[in-house]
């Protein structure tokens, strides 16, 4: 099989039920593109994702399925896909379909047409929107963060958590070797790491809903690794100021 067009890589973790949902949705959005392939990382399940996954391989023959033990967390099993993947273009999104693949043109112009070496969605710029959003508790330390990421890690970034993001193959090859947390803020790791680059990031209003089924339950324990990781990531990567991240469009090529 030549090149993929499009790879897209799922993490999933306890995804019996959505997945049969999720795989042939985006299938069936992404199979006019071209040639495509759909890569689900099972990261340790305790469910039958697993087996679910494997049936879904068989139905779909552009799935291709990844499992390990025992459970990593997110951060690694979108690093195992990203790195896995084969497309000339790599996207990362989430079983529950927070964000819809439906939005994928939306990045995929930008990798294309305006030559930006990645693209992300985002639930903070103007034209956004926001279809469920998540509860007070949630949205309050979800901006706590937001805030302390942009005080001390990035700047030029509205909305690092998003999960859905598209780059070229280059730039997941060269980026996610060296993302090593395995937590759900690997996308900050991810964008400082493509700050320092100097990779043209662009970001881009999606529309978006927050599931309360969610597999990142917010409580104090998990607060306090959240910031514990943080303040780990920015001591690896020698952070004393925080990274500008490349949102400028690319010189286009004559």
């Amino acid at each position: 099989m030549s090149q993929p067009y499009l790879s897209v890589v799922i993490p999933a973790y306890n995804e019996e039920q959505r997945l049969p949902r999720a795989i042939p949705a985006i299938a069936a959005v992404v199979a006019p593109k071209g040639e495509f392939e759909i890569v689900v990382v099972n990261d340790g399940s305790r469910d039958g994702t697993a087996r679910v996954a494997e049936e879904l391989s068989r139905a779909h023959p552009q799935v291709r399925v990844i499992s390990y033990e025992p459970n990593r967390g997110k951060g690694n099993a979108v690093r195992v896909g990203m790195l896995a993947a084969a497309g000339r273009y790599i996207l990362f999104t989430d079983a529950d379909q927070s964000t819809s693949i439906v939005e994928m043109d939306k990045l995929l112009v930008k990798l294309e047409r305006d030559g930006y070496d990645i693209a992300i969605g985002s639930r903070r710029m103007p034209g956004s929107v926001v279809v469920r959003a998540q509860s007070r508790l949630r949205a309050l330390a979800s901006r706590i963060f937001w805030m302390a990421v942009r005080l001390l890690a990035l700047r030029g970034i509205a909305d690092t958590q998003c999960g859905f993001k598209c780059m070229t193959r280059e730039a997941a090859r060269n980026i996610f070797p060296g993302v090593k947390t395995n937590t759900p803020i690997f996308d900050v790791e991810m964008l400082i790491l493509a700050g320092r680059a100097g990779y043209h990031v662009a970001e881009i209003p999606v529309r978006w809903e927050h599931n309360p089924d969610t597999r990142i339950p917010y409580d104090f324990k998990r607060a306090v690794l959240t910031w514990r990781e943080l303040m780990r990531i920015l001591w690896h990567h020698r952070v004393f100021w925080p990274v500008r991240v490349n949102t400028e469009p690319p010189p286009q090529k004559v």
